[in-house]
């Protein structure tokens, strides 16, 4: 290779490389690289900015009839309560199945000037809890029992069938059988935020809650087998 045509490739992959650092650069003045806490992406210095926040859904601040759906959220640091909110506008295809009061939303979207941000981009990370399932009932004990247990606070230990669990605000969340093929099937209503693993068809669930009137269990609090 020639001189003049070693200095031609040369300038070529500077322009090439300078062209790369610009886009960066520009993808970084509009995109958070980390999840920004709830108290910073509300700072007006975000406003049209699209941000990466992360914070815990405030109970009680959704309803998944809404179209799009609106939630709050917080950090998690705030027990008090007097932090900053932000109200997200979620438009996303699917609302992740594990959501619910108290989950933790990551969202992306751009920041608004009333502390609000529109997502389409949105997922959820709850803490796992655990019980022993011992003296739990199985599925097919409970619904054997099912009239006499109207009311009655009781807890029961099964499977996820088919590792199928619906959004939240759905007239069933999942059901709940003694093992994956079994008859015997519980449908269970739940509200709150649900651990990722419930969705794996060999996660062992202990539930807690009641019979309803139609025969669907009410649960309360939903955990992983400590077994």
């Amino acid at each position: 290779m020639n001189k003049r045509a070693r200095n031609r490739l040369i300038g070529i992959s500077v322009i090439i490389v300078l062209g790369v650092i610009a886009l960066f650069a520009t993808l970084s003045a509009n995109t958070s690289s980390y999840n920004m806490t709830v108290a910073e992406a509300a700072q007006a210095e975000n406003v049209g900015k699209r941000v990466k926040v992360s914070g815990i859904v405030v109970n009680g601040s959704w309803d998944r009839r809404t179209n799009p759906m609106r939630f709050e959220i917080r950090d998690e640091d705030d027990t008090d309560g007097t932090g900053a909110v932000i109200t997200v506008v979620y438009a996303g295809a699917t609302v992740p199945s594990t959501f619910g009061d108290g989950v933790t939303a990551i969202v992306t979207g751009e920041m608004e000037d009333d502390a609000t941000i529109r997502s389409s981009e949105m997922i959820t990370k709850c803490p796992s809890k655990y019980e022993s399932a011992t003296d739990a009932y199985k599925v097919l004990q409970l619904k054997e029992r099912a009239d006499a247990m109207i009311g009655v606070p009781v807890r029961v230990a099964g499977f996820v069938k088919d590792g199928k669990v619906n959004p939240p605000g759905s007239a069933v969340r999942f059901i709940l059988v003694d093992e994956q093929g079994s008859p015997a099937e519980l449908n269970v209503t739940f509200e709150d935020a649900l651990p990722d693993e419930v969705e794996s068809t060999d996660t062992k669930l202990v539930l807690t809650g009641e019979m309803n009137s139609n025969g669907a269990f009410d649960a309360v609090s939903v955990a992983l087998d400590r077994n």
